[in-house]
């Protein structure tokens, strides 16, 4: 193998590497947001709020933190 061959491989393997390590960060800040969300659902039923209004706040906290914000706002101008 040449220097240049031995570098692209190491370079996809650094790349591989990386991909891994990124999915697998965002998989566990999905899994906190999750178990935030059903928190916040929980705790607004036991405090007495309606299911329905209940099951609203833990999606509006889950899209806060799982939807970027570029998205969310373009959602907000096509509803105007």
């Amino acid at each position: 193998m040449s220097d240049s061959e031995d570098f692209d491989s190491l370079m996809r393997s650094i790349e591989g590497d990386f991909a891994i390590a990124e999915a697998e960060k965002r998989g566990n800040f999905a899994i906190c947001i999750a178990h935030v969300a059903g928190a916040v659902m929980k705790t607004a039923l036991e405090g007495g709020v309606p299911y329905s209004l209940a099951q609203e706040m833990a999606r509006d906290y889950w899209n806060s933190e799982m939807i970027p914000v570029e998205v969310m706002e373009a959602g907000n101008e096509a509803d105007e």
